[in-house]
Order: C-alpha cells, then structure tokens, then sequence
C-alpha cells in the first residue's frame, strides 16, 4: 500500500485520470460480459416470412378466390366485401393514395387493393383476425395495423357522404 501511495504521489495529475479511467472500463467491460453470459440466448428465426405466407400471390384469396367470383358468381363477391367490383374499384381509386406504402428494399408493400379487401371483408362479417390472415395469407399482426388505417382512409374520404344523427 505505501509503494502504490508513493507511485501515486510521483505520477502526473493527467497520468492519475488516465489510470483511473482503465480501471473503471476495465470493471464496466467485465459487468458486461458477466451480463451477456447470463441473458437467455435467443433462438435464430427460421424464416424471415413464413412459407405459407410468401405464396400469397399465387394461392391468396385476393388473387384467387375473388378474381373467380368476380368473373363467375358476381352475387357471392358482392356477400364477400358488401360491394361490387365496381364500387369496389372506384373506392380503392379515392383511398388508394392514404393507404398504399413505398416499396423498400427488403421487401415490397402490401398492395392497396389486398388491404381495403380485408378491411371490408372484416368490416362485412365480423372475422376474426386469424381468419383473415389465413384466407388472404397475410400476417394477423399486420391485419391488426392495417385495418384501422384503411378505415381511417375511408372515413377520410367518404366524410362528406356520411350523415349523423343529430337526435
């Protein structure tokens, strides 16, 4: 202890702040890996989307299931999503805009079309969310982010149809 306290009184004020910086990220790089060792390793995931998910383009209901209805059975389409092709297209014009996301190099976008299809499918029968994302094969985690988008959207676009009551 006497030779640190000399070794000390013979070192410069710079030379003190320095060796105490050492020690100090010395003892904080050892709490840190003491820490990583014992966080729960998490599991690699297997897929970045699910297999199923990913033949949305080819299998999906919106590719699918509501291009035949359109073409053979247009009284079944309009049960599906409470609207017609047309009315549905001439919607999907005005909220297309508000609703449709760019494109990033990850991946691309969910097409406006597919989300106002599931909104009005939801908004129609009342389906839960699983449902949907089995049906049109999309996640149910981005059902449940979608939906109140495009109802906004709607909402937005069509306020100066929509009338209260004020009784």
């Amino acid at each position: 202890m006497v030779q640190f306290v000399s070794l000390v009184f013979k070192m410069s004020a710079t030379e003190i702040v320095s060796v105490g910086i050492e020690l100090i990220s010395l003892a904080l790089a050892e709490e840190c890996r003491k820490i990583l060792e014992t966080r729960k390793k998490r599991r690699p995931r297997r897929w970045w989307v699910k297999p199923w998910i990913r033949r949305r383009e080819k299998l999906g209901a919106s590719t699918q299931l509501l291009v035949e209805l359109a073409a053979e059975d247009s009284d079944s389409y309009r049960n599906h999503l409470r609207m017609s092709e047309a009315q549905l297209d001439f919607l999907l014009q005005k909220v297309s805009p508000l609703i449709q996301k760019a494109d990033t190099f990850l991946r691309p976008a969910l097409p406006a079309k597919l989300k106002l299809q599931i909104t009005l499918h939801y908004l129609a029968t009342g389906t839960c969310f699983r449902t949907l994302s089995a049906l049109y094969r999309v996640p149910t985690s981005s059902i449940s982010l979608m939906i109140p988008e495009v109802c906004k959207a709607i909402y937005d676009i069509l306020d100066e149809f929509i009338q209260v009551s004020t009784f």
